[in-house]
């Protein structure tokens, strides 16, 4: 049997680093938008941070070098806010975060090298290449941030080398800083070694520790996103913060993300933001039940607080739609009433069946019997017939209102088929032949009556409806492999009994399967209702597919 392969799907592009923190339960588009969200959201970290690094730099600068605007790295710090600008316009544009992301920390590393080659590496500003390395692993990855720190290495090393060679004189650099900086070898080899390697360890850590809190995140947010309640979260002065789409269709809410930051009196209906508000006062859970947009829901809420007794930092509504319940207990219900209804039925008909053999055995003796008028034995053949048709009527019907479990066992479905196809030739015409497609072996686990049973009232059905036809018919039984219904797509086998009959009228499709439903003259209507039955006794499927003048298919899939 073929194999079912469900369609793969590519994953979005994403820096190498990412991918330790990217395996999630979502779909590619949501994780692909999550993970955008969040690197904007750290990418405008970024930028403030490094506006508040280069103004605070720019502000004791000007204190300590007494309002001296000449000097080279102040000129530095003021190109590096007006990137700041020109990076805030880009992002507003539109560019990709992530080579956004990738510019700004490389011109970083390199306007760091440019402040350290203009003050020495032994100053305050070879330090800032720490928090830009840490950037870069937070925001790009942990190999992103490696190689920044590979790159802000050799940029201190080739600092180190040119103050090393330079002597006493360096274009934009005071003579002062050289000659202030240290450039003995026994110096500087540990320094850059242990500077470097602080930094490539800063880099791994803060790469490694970013890429499990994505996960977890991100694996966290999936949990809430599916689950099969409704989810509210709001802050203590009333502000919501949180609303899971499960949430949002209960209550109605269109878009969770506009939502955010408003009051919850102002979005969320009366009778729900009565119980947030009543949690949000008396700090302790509050639960009830209420009726929203024509549907019964559970509200729970609980709140956060800042350990045992602590200030309140929030809630958490959980909301549960009770209308599911409800229907449960109508079914319920219902299916009580039709049990106590079928079992009723059922005891009638037995009552009903005695009588009708007393007054059949009554007729056969009067039958025996010599009448003097030929009219009153033609009555009594009537009796005897209909008493038959009586009983047939409602043996099948106990057959059908029968709840007793089916014995099951291993068949050979191949056997039960071609013993079905000897009895439909001795019941058929001349002019319907009756053509079988049925593997050598195909052992299920069922009842072999209970299946020939259903294959013979199919038949049987196919038999009347070529009979009914002047023309020569074929009726074909056919079996092969195939996958079952529904999203399971369990093994299994399918049955086709297919006639070249008069075919069923469009209108009465829907009502081949009820009970006591036929078209044929002399027919008991109960043929279809217990093969339904049988077949979904053994957990398969029964369909029929029928074109009036043309004929007739009827699939059953049984597992295997």
């Amino acid at each position: 049997m073929a194999q079912g392969r469900s369609p793969g799907s590519a994953e979005p592009h994403s820096w190498p680093g990412d991918r330790a923190g990217s395996r999630a339960l979502t779909s590619p588009v949501r994780m692909n938008n999550r993970g955008e969200r969040q690197l904007q959201s750290r990418l405008n970290g970024l930028m403030l941070g490094r506006l508040a690094i280069a103004v605070g730099s720019l502000v004791a600068i000007l204190f300590t070098r007494e309002l001296d605007t000449s000097y080279p790295p102040y000129h530095v710090l003021l190109s590096a806010c007006l990137l700041n600008l020109v990076y805030l316009i880009g992002a507003r544009a539109g560019l990709r975060p992530r080579w956004l992301a990738f510019v700004q920390i490389f011109l970083d590393v390199v306007a760091i090298g440019i402040l350290v080659y203009l003050t020495g590496i032994d100053r305050f500003f070879a330090y800032l290449y720490l928090p830009a390395i840490i950037a870069a692993s937070m925001v790009l990855g942990p190999r992103m941030g490696i190689a920044m720190a590979s790159v802000a290495s050799v940029v201190l090393a080739a600092v180190s080398i040119l103050y090393f060679v330079a002597g006493h004189r360096l274009p934009l650099v005071e003579d002062g800083v050289i000659l202030a900086h240290h450039t003995s070898p026994a110096f500087l080899f540990p320094f850059l070694f242990l500077f470097s390697l602080s930094l490539h360890l800063a880099a791994l850590l803060v790469g490694k520790l970013t890429a499990e809190a994505s996960r977890v995140r991100i694996l966290a947010d999936e949990i809430v996103q599916n689950m099969a309640g409704g989810v509210l979260a709001a802050d203590r002065f009333g502000g919501v913060q949180f609303v899971n789409p499960q949430a949002a269709r209960l209550l109605g809410i269109r878009d969770p993300l506009a939502v955010r930051g408003h009051q919850i009196d102002e979005i969320l209906p009366r009778s729900v933001a009565d119980l947030l508000r009543r949690a949000i006062q008396s700090q302790d859970r509050v639960a009830d039940e209420c009726r929203v947009n024509g549907s019964l829901l559970s509200v729970g809420v609980s709140c956060l607080q800042d350990g045992e007794g602590g200030p309140l930092r929030g809630v958490v509504a959980m909301l549960n739609d009770l209308s599911l319940r409800t229907q449960i207990e109508e079914m319920t219900n219902r299916a009580e009433r039709f049990k106590a209804l079928l079992e009723m039925s059922a005891g009638m008909a037995h009552e009903i069946r005695n009588p009708l053999a007393s007054i059949r055995g009554a007729a056969q003796e009067l039958q025996s019997s010599t009448l003097p008028r030929e009219d009153d034995r033609q009555l009594l053949r009537v009796v005897m017939r209909e008493s038959d048709r009586l009983d047939e009527i409602i043996s099948e019907f106990l057959d059908y209102a029968s709840d007793r479990p089916l014995e099951m066992g291993l068949c050979d479905l191949s056997d039960v088929l071609e013993e079905t196809a000897v009895l439909l030739e001795a019941r058929g015409s001349r002019n319907v032949e009756i053509v079988t497609d049925v593997p050598r072996s195909v052992v299920i686990r069922g009842s072999s009556d209970k299946l020939k049973q259903v294959f013979l009232n199919l038949g049987l059905n196919a038999l009347d409806a070529c009979a009914a036809s002047v023309k020569y018919s074929k009726m074909i039984v056919r079996c092969a492999p195939a996958r079952g219904p529904g999203p399971e797509q369990r093994e299994g086998v399918r049955i086709d009994v297919v006639d070249e009959g008069c075919g069923v009228p469009r209108e009465n499709l829907e009502r081949v399967f009820d009970p006591f439903f036929t078209t044929k003259p002399q027919g008991v209507g109960m043929g279809l209702a217990i093969a339904r039955k049988l077949v979904q006794a053994h957990g398969g499927e029964i369909t029929l597919e029928s074109k009036e003048g043309k004929g007739t298919t009827v699939r059953v899939w049984l597992p295997v």
